[in-house]
């Protein structure tokens, strides 16, 4: 069993060193005006984002604290979609704080009380700053896209993919079940495009059009979907077998019984009037063949997602095999179209009668640009639809952690004991947000914090960081956030700063020992991931 080297307090001061360390690294990409970082794997695999979500990821985090902190933020990701970086942020300013607080004599658990007790009652005034959300058609929830992809595209596209994002939403009544993202490398920003029905991609389902139809089977109008949930094409034997036929007749006799197979297949589909056969496994190459002659279009290895979405999409019944199709069996849409976007192939079942459905056909002009529109188009639908599931916005740019910091301090002076310096401390922290937001700007924070300060005395509430660094009026600006991500980030930096303030000694113990522990269920498996790795 090793101990860790502790401070002066006899507290493990490696605890708080890692806990800042983490939180420093993703500081600079907080906000609009938020710098990228790049990830580097071991492959050589090149990452660049401004997304703490993904940077914490993706870094290979050596220090056990590390690991706590990037849970937690996790957490914070997974539950609401968006406010990771500020609760890193701020998690580190409150165990920053924390430490300035015990140089100056308290006692970790004085502070651990009265940083409760304080965000107990930041969580109370945060009401007094919310904004409500009057409906689905609401223009502030067109702020809150917007606030949400700001700083990673000029104006005109942010304004686009906003727009883009509350189309979709609204379009299937904000339920992300019904909305398919689809991204493609190999075009510019501004061909993205909400689509009414389903894009399947082609490619991930390992199916290949050409050679089977003619341009005019391109766009196929009110087709008839039949629905196939297995293989089809001649049954394989189990074990691999020979067969030796003794004479021509016999040979033939065989083939014949192949073609009289596929001859059923074909028949079993027309009969039942299908113009469009999906297939979730493959489809005998002569069957393919035969279906596109007879004006079938045949689509198989779908996806198991998509073969389950075009089912209710389409209202058809899947049936094991071809031989029991039948009318009923089948479904329709509007329409079904082959279109290739950059290098890939797509089908477009649009119009579902069944069940409501959107896709985003989001482009970029690298692989790289792709997937990272469609990683804040995701984070954007997010928030917009936590936005009205809590019903509640609130101003953003730091403007509630600036107030809130300003409502402690001066409850503070009615303290009379020592938690009056935690509640400072705890002040002090808040403003680590509108901080970092100004510094990201180019912006001297003390001036800007300054500034807030005169704008709340004047009686202001809604004044934060605009777009320049520079205080203006949020809800003025349109800059608006989903209350649900400034409390649960507040919530989730005060749990773990506080859990942190509770640790006096990290002991690490050897392999047999820990051994042993994993008996009685606390054994922990590290991941892995990039080699950034934040230790000591």
């Amino acid at each position: 069993m090793v101990r860790e080297t502790t401070g002066d307090d006899g507290r493990d001061t490696d605890v708080e060193a890692a806990a800042q360390a983490l939180a420093d690294a993703i500081r600079t990409t907080l906000g609009p005006n938020g710098m990228d970082k790049m990830v580097v794997g071991e492959n050589g695999t090149v990452i660049v984002t401004n997304d703490g979500a993904s940077i914490l990821d993706w870094m290979d985090i050596t220090h056990p604290v590390g690991r706590v902190v990037e849970r937690v933020a996790a957490a914070q990701d997974d539950t609401v979609g968006d406010g990771t970086t500020a609760t890193v942020v701020l998690a580190g300013a409150l165990v920053d704080a924390a430490a300035t607080l015990r140089g100056d004599g308290l006692h970790p658990t004085t502070i651990v009380d009265g940083y409760v007790r304080a965000a107990e009652m930041a969580a109370e005034r945060l009401e007094q700053y919310e904004l409500t959300v009057d409906s689905r058609h609401d223009d502030r929830l067109n702020h809150v896209a917007q606030t949400a992809v700001t700083g990673r595209w000029d104006d005109a596209s942010t304004r686009r993919f906003a727009d883009l994002t509350l189309e979709a939403l609204q379009a299937v009544d904000f339920d992300t079940s019904k909305l398919t993202l689809k991204s493609y490398p190999g075009g510019e920003l501004r061909e993205s495009a909400c689509l009414d029905g389903i894009v399947v991609d082609l490619e991930s389902s390992s199916t290949s059009l050409d050679g089977i139809g003619h341009e005019q089977r391109r766009n196929i109008e009110a087709p008839t979907v039949a629905m196939v949930d297995g293989e089809i094409g001649i049954p394989e034997p189990d074990q691999v077998e020979s067969v030796q036929f003794e004479s021509a007749s016999q040979r033939e006799a065989f083939q014949r019984h192949e073609r009289a197979v596929r001859s059923d297949v074909v028949a079993a589909v027309t009969d039942a009037g299908g113009t469009v056969l999906c297939c979730q496994k493959s489809i005998d190459e002569t069957v393919r063949t035969a279906l596109a002659q007879r004006g079938v279009l045949p689509v198989e290895r779908v996806r198991r997602d998509e073969f389950d979405v075009i089912a209710r999409a389409t209202g058809s019944s899947p049936v094991p095999s071809p031989e029991e199709l039948s009318v009923a069996d089948t479904g329709t849409v509007d329409a079904v179209r082959q279109r290739t976007v950059g290098t890939t192939d797509t089908l477009l079942l649009q119009g579902c009668p069944g069940e409501k459905r959107v896709s985003l056909l989001l482009r970029g002009g690298t692989p790289h640009v792709a997937e990272e529109v469609r990683r804040v188009v995701a984070d954007c639908i997010d928030v917009t639809r936590v936005s009205l599931d809590d019903g509640a916005l609130l101003p953003g740019g730091g403007a509630v952690p600036a107030g809130l910091a300003m409502e402690l301090t001066a409850s503070a002076r009615g303290i009379s004991d020592r938690r009056q310096l935690v509640f400072d401390g705890f002040a002090s922290a808040l403003e680590a947000v509108p901080r970092t937001l100004a510094s990201n700007a180019g912006a001297d924070p003390i001036d800007v914090l300054t500034k807030l300060k005169q704008r709340r005395d004047a009686g202001s509430t809604t004044g934060g960081g605009g777009p320049e660094g520079q205080p203006c009026e949020m809800v003025e600006a349109g800059v608006l956030e989903p209350s649900t991500v400034v409390r649960s980030a507040l919530q989730r930096a005060v749990a773990v700063a506080t859990m942190l303030l509770r640790i006096d000694e990290m002991v690490r113990v050897g392999s047999g020992e820990a051994a042993d522990a994993g008996h009685d269920g606390h054994s922990h498996a590290a991941t892995g991931g990039y080699p950034w790795a934040v230790g000591h």
